[in-house]
């Protein structure tokens, strides 16, 4: 397909060859997306954007088309690996550059919601605040018209520098009005008529949301149109004294003015710049065969068929979009994982990035906080054989530049960055303040007598940026800060400063509101077709105070509007299915199900929240503000805090003596973001006892309707009275990934069951090729008693090794064994669910890296230095790391073996089996014990040539009554080793030191640790 394809000096431009291929490359990116257009349109456009941003050198690149489609693939990995991530800051609509923005940014329909609410409010600030402020008339046009700065200052007749002021200035005050509108008391509504906004709580499409608030800002107009002539001397080429506050605020609310002014100033007319099909949500097909709108894929032809004037429009402003984009966070990204971020502060921001990623590095991305990608370095096209140093420089507005150059010459790969921007310069910081605060002042001045008591209004705030100025121009130089006593003052005004806003501006938000909110995001969610919901929650039943554990289960609920149903399965701890329950969506009917109990028809749970905490049914019940909702009542009882990311919603029972009452207090967890709900803590009265049912929300993954087949939402035949059904040994009867069962027709046999003796056989054969130290190796049992084996390996070698070492016992109809490697695992994937984004299993780590040394790096320098000289050090750095690392996550991952082992079968249940299972599972408890010692004696002998330290454990004694409790304990200790290991030989921003390795706490828990293994390990050793 990717034939090499040489250009003719005379095609040179960049721009014009990325668009005579645009069919082909777009047919390209709908392979990649499984056909989801619009997924597919945002890789094309972005890969347009680098393209002709970094211009790379044409000649150089033998095969173009292979060099584009490898862009495309780098680019879709990174767009699957940043939508598994959650962001890592969270921003106010009014941050990103513009509403058209913020709106593409969000995630889910929830978000929209919510993003839509706050900007009506922005949009009625910005209508009442321009008729006193041109800092409200920038913000209507860059943040509602979608004007780029440049722009705007040639509307107003101003400079560069101080737009950006007034804007910064306005988004300031908007975040405050969205805080407390009450707060900013200078506002009116203009002429004290109220503004016509979109109805709150209705989740409109992109382009019908802004069409209704840009109809709303020209409602907001006051006075008359400008005659010609004023026009005329406005925007002469000699006129340098600006537009003043009142003409402005009329231009930008009424369109014919606002289109006369971008005739004259030879600027796009307000037709050309609010088309919205190319915001949000792609209303049209996902679908098809990617010929889209510039006509057939002429993949075979020589130009690969060329792009649309609507194509390359669109390419066009989103590439604009991206040139004046201003960032005020950089954030570094490799192979699509986010590595460190850094603040834009000064004119000139440069960050040097040691690189320690375990696969090869293909690409690295800069991107901006409002995740907005600026530069793309491509390392695989750049530097075969990883002999040059692939770089890429980018020119962006205003004289901007940004620059990443990566070199592999040290032990890690090292990455700079970078970031110039002039604007911040402190010389233009200045100009900007002062230009700013002479127009305000003469806005004061000059304002009609019916405003004269908002303009007093006003001027007690009019001095301010001219004092801003005078005090940066007097206080903050070098002596300045040489004085004690001064920074001293500042820091307490500062803390003081913080103590009051906190105290006085903290935001009121009513609990009603907020569960609002948040049920019609869910109904939103939920009701929509071409989404099946899958949700796996975690319920503890305890005794509240720390009681103790009475019961665990594990709950999956399966919710789709195009099938109608909700279906709810419920497992114990021993991950067998106990009940279910199958409810209508539109919440009519239920049927609750049992293990060896008849069905039952119930009321649904979203009518009969209440009845359910008599009936003790509690898994029934949702962890949501709806469930909440309905169990509380009204929300006068309700208080509500902010934890972090999150609101914390807690309820108390203000009638306790009620007998009838069985809600005692309940609280509801829900993100920030989306309001979505996380976690929910009941605490119910049941027979005179009081008992805490706390509900945890482990997976939450919105897939396609399509990929979810029917038979998930059919109940279990074990749980409808029915035989269950038999596997062949490729899977389980009771999947819960939307797969289909294995049934044959008409047939009805038993399910094996497996041994106890059985199990360990198997288990045994896994240790036997270290399966069972951190590979992804599974062993669950059925619902119908069957062993299941899963695995998830990286080659086909170390695959075979697993299923010849699980061959004595492959042909026992008890044992179902499924190994897969990953290649397989995704295109399996990718068959069963065509619309859906694979899941990366990944963690993804954010840092921000200001030394690229680690913590021990004196230490270990100054050890190695005595010894070796010049690069030599360095290596032996690197190689001294990775093996203490090594040794100490052996450590932890033979704990961890360890303690599965004992949870899997007690004592009291071996003693009750055969010898030779008896002997099976001692060698491994014994084995794992003495590795672990073997790791950890060697790890205590690295760290201590080094760090010259060491402690003594207390001598530790286990029975086999506290088996289980030390192997918990070993685990425990491990993981604060394997913490304190990682904390001293590990990159990072968050001030981690060497100093937990050299502490006395640390060798005394490295002895102890020894020792407990070592108790272990006698236990069962002869």
């Amino acid at each position: 397909m990717l034939q090499p394809s040489k250009i003719a000096p005379t095609h040179e431009h960049h721009e014009e060859v990325f668009l005579a291929r645009y069919t082909r490359l777009r047919a390209w990116a709908l392979h990649l997306t499984e056909n989801d257009r619009e997924r597919a349109e945002d890789i094309v456009h972005d890969a347009y954007i680098q393209f002709t941003f970094a211009r790379p050198e044409l000649d150089a690149i033998a095969n173009l088309d292979g060099y584009l489609y490898t862009m495309l693939r780098n680019l879709h990995l990174s767009q699957l690996r940043r939508s598994l991530r959650q962001p890592h800051r969270s921003l106010s609509i009014v941050d990103y550059d513009s509403a058209e923005t913020g709106l593409r940014a969000a995630a889910d329909a929830s978000r929209r919601i919510y993003l839509q609410d706050d900007l009506r409010q922005v949009c009625k600030y910005a209508c009442a605040r321009k008729e006193t402020s041109k800092a409200g008339s920038v913000l209507i046009l860059r943040f509602l018209h979608g004007y780029y700065p440049v722009e705007i200052a040639e509307v107003m007749r101003t400079t560069r520098a101080a737009v950006e002021e007034r804007l910064r200035a306005a988004r300031s005050e908007a975040r405050q009005y969205l805080k407390d509108p009450q707060s900013l008391r200078f506002l009116k509504e203009a002429a004290g008529q109220p503004m016509k906004l979109p109805q709150a709580g209705i989740a409109l499409t992109t382009d019908e949301f802004l069409s209704e608030l840009r109809a709303a800002i020209f409602n907001s107009r006051q006075g008359a149109c400008l005659p010609i002539e004023q026009f005329e001397k406005l925007y002469r080429s000699d006129d340098a004294s600006g537009v003043d506050q009142m003409t402005l605020g009329h231009i930008v609310s009424c369109p014919l003015c606002l289109d006369e002014v971008n005739r004259r100033l030879n600027l796009p007319l307000l037709s050309e710049r609010f088309p919205t099909d190319t915001l949000g949500n792609d209303t049209r097909s996902k679908g098809g065969d990617g010929s889209g709108d510039g006509g057939g894929d002429d993949a075979g032809g020589a130009s690969g068929g060329q792009a649309s004037e609507e194509d390359a429009r669109r390419c066009r402003k989103r590439a604009r979009d991206v040139f004046e984009h201003r960032p005020s966070e950089l954030c570094i990204s490799v192979n699509g994982y986010l590595l460190a971020a850094q603040k834009v502060g000064s004119e000139l921001s440069e960050q040097t990035l040691s690189i320690n990623v375990a696969e090869q590095i293909d690409f690295v991305e800069i991107f901006s906080e409002q995740d907005v990608r600026l530069l793309f370095v491509s390392v695989e096209e750049t530097a075969p054989g990883r002999e040059l140093k692939p770089s890429a420089r980018v020119q962006l507005s205003d004289d901007r530049t940004l620059e990443a150059t990566l070199s592999f010459g040290k032990p890690w790969p090292t990455l700079q960055v970078v970031y110039s921007d002039p604007l911040l310069s402190p010389a233009r910081l200045n100009a900007a303040e002062e230009t700013v605060a002479l127009p305000r002042l003469k806005e004061v001045a000059n304002a009609p007598k019916d405003e004269e008591p908002q303009a007093r209004k006003q001027s007690r705030w009019g001095w301010l940026p001219d004092a801003l100025a005078d005090f940066r121009r007097r206080f903050f130089n070098s002596d300045f800060w040489l004085r004690p006593g001064a920074i001293t003052a500042v820091v307490a005004l500062i803390l003081v400063g913080a103590l009051l806003y906190t105290r006085l501006h903290a935001p009121i938000i009513h609990p009603a509101e907020l569960l609002r909110r948040s049920t019609i995001a869910e109904e939103t969610i939920e009701n929509n077709p071409e989404i099946a919901l899958h949700r796996t929650i975690n319920l503890e039943e305890r005794r509240p105070n720390n009681g103790g554990l009475i019961a665990r289960y594990r709950i999956e609920v399966w919710h789709s509007a195009a099938h109608g149903t909700r279906i709810r399965r419920v497992y114990d701890e021993q991950d067998a299915l106990v009940a279910g329950e199958l409810t209508k969506t539109d919440g009519t009917a239920s049927t609750v199900y049992r293990r060896g109990q008849q069905p039952q028809a119930r009321t649904a749970p979203d009518a009969a929240a209440r009845a359910i905490l008599e009936t003790g049914e509690l898994w029934r019940l949702d962890a949501s503000a709806k469930t909440f909702n309905a169990l509380v009542g009204r929300a006068d009882n309700v208080s509500i805090e902010e934890r972090g990311g999150t609101y914390v919603l807690n309820y108390r029972n203000d009638a306790p003596g009620d007998a009838r009452e069985r809600l005692l207090g309940a609280t509801l967890i829900l993100k920030k973001a989306d309001l979505h709900a996380t976690e929910q803590t009941l605490l119910v009265l049941r027979d005179g006892e009081t008992r805490e049912y706390k509900f945890v929300e482990a997976l939450y993954e919105q897939r396609a309707a399509s990929a979810v087949g029917p038979q998930m939402f059919e109940p279990e035949p074990e749980l409808s009275g029915q035989p269950a059904s038999v596997g062949n040994g490729s899977g389980s009867s009771n999947k819960t990934d939307g797969s289909d069962r294995n049934v044959a027709p008409g047939a009805q046999p038993t399910e094996s069951v497996a041994s106890a003796e059985l199990e360990i056989e198997v288990t045994y054969l896994l240790n036997q090729i270290k399966a069972d130290l951190g590979e992804q190796v599974s062993m669950t049992r059925t619902t119908g008693g069957s062993l299941r084996v899963d695995a998830l390996v990286e080659t086909e070698g170390r695959k075979g090794e697993i299923l010849r070492a699980l061959g004595p016992v492959l042909g026992n109809p008890a044992v179902r064994v499924e190994v897969s490697t990953v290649d397989e695992a995704v295109k399996r994937q990718q068959q069963k669910q065509p619309q859906a984004a694979p899941r990366d299993a990944t963690t993804v780590r954010e840092i921000e890296v200001a030394d690229s040394r680690i913590p021990a790096d004196r230490e270990l320098r100054a050890y190695f230095s005595a010894r070796l000289v010049g690069e030599a050090v360095d290596q032996e750095i690197n190689r001294y790391s990775q093996r203490v690392m090594s040794r100490s996550r052996q450590a932890l991952l033979r704990a961890s073996a360890l303690k599965q082992l004992v949870r899997r079968f007690s004592p009291a249940e071996m003693r009750s089996l055969a010898p030779e299972a008896q002997a099976k599972w001692l060698s491994m408890i014994v084995e794992h014990a003495q590795g672990y010692r073997r790791e950890v004696a060697a790890l205590r002998q690295e760290l201590r040539s080094v760090f010259g330290n060491s402690g003594e454990g207390a001598t530790e004694t286990v029975t086999e009554a506290n088996l289980a409790e030390a192997a918990e304990r070993l685990l425990r200790l491990s993981y604060a080793n394997d913490e304190a290991v990682r904390s001293a030989f590990t990159i990072s921003a968050d001030n981690r030191t060497a100093a937990a390795i050299k502490s006395a706490q640390f060798w005394r828990s490295l002895a102890s640790a020894e020792k407990l293994a070592e108790a272990i390990q006698r236990l069962y050793q002869k």
